[in-house]
């Protein structure tokens, strides 16, 4: 069975944390790479240098430990230049990460305009705010702004998921927009028809009836 993992504790202060020198860093690191999450918290309690706690950042946050991960990764991002290579900026990475994943999308939003991101990191990241953004608009009623989110994360990644273009058709249903949100269900009830598509398609028709 795989080992518990510890309770997570408060990492030690970076400005008091060496750069390297905890021997648990080689265990850590594997256990890391080949997605052990537990294992990797297990071996890398009570971090003692910052290798460590990134590395074992990167686990908390791939266990929906967002607020240890945010913790660790903010303090390796302060101090992580010590480590060399990419570390400090794919510790900053890992903050957007944690804070989109606690859905604090300005948060991350602010971080990421401020972080030179890799392109592919980048994508990641902006397609996580546009998907958030526009689901809080719709739920607050801005259907417009739902529309504009959700075709601007069409045009990033080439595509949108199919529970999104549902949610873009409801938004130009709302919006008063009935002939596109009529041409969105129909494209996604062709692709694969569901009681939600077909549901969808009765209450435009029904709309456009009275029209």
């Amino acid at each position: 069975a795989a080992p518990a993992a510890a309770a997570p504790s408060a990492p030690v202060s970076s400005g008091r944390m060496p750069a390297t020198g905890d021997s648990r860093i080689a265990r850590v690191r594997a256990a890391k790479e080949r997605g052990d999450w537990t294992a990797c918290l297990a071996a890398s309690s009570n971090p003692q240098s910052l290798d460590v706690l990134y590395e074992r950042s990167w686990c908390a946050y791939n266990l929906d430990r967002a607020g240890e991960a945010l913790a660790g990764f903010t303090a390796a991002s302060q101090s992580g230049a010590a480590l060399g290579g990419t570390v400090p900026r794919d510790a900053r990475f890992g903050m957007i990460l944690a804070y989109l994943n606690m859905n604090m999308t300005e948060e991350g939003a602010r971080l990421a305009a401020a972080t030179d991101l890799t392109r592919q990191q980048r994508q990641e990241v902006e397609s996580t705010i546009l998907d958030q953004r526009a689901v809080r608009s719709y739920h607050q009623r801005d259907y417009a702004q739902t529309i504009a989110y959700l075709n601007a994360l069409e045009q990033l990644n080439g595509n949108l998921r199919r529970d999104l273009s549902m949610l873009r058709g409801y938004a130009y249903l709302n919006n008063d927009q009935s002939a596109q949100a009529l041409t969105e269900f129909q494209r996604l009830d062709a692709q694969l028809s569901t009681p939600e598509t077909r549901a969808a398609l009765q209450s435009v028709r029904g709309i456009r009836s009275g029209e």
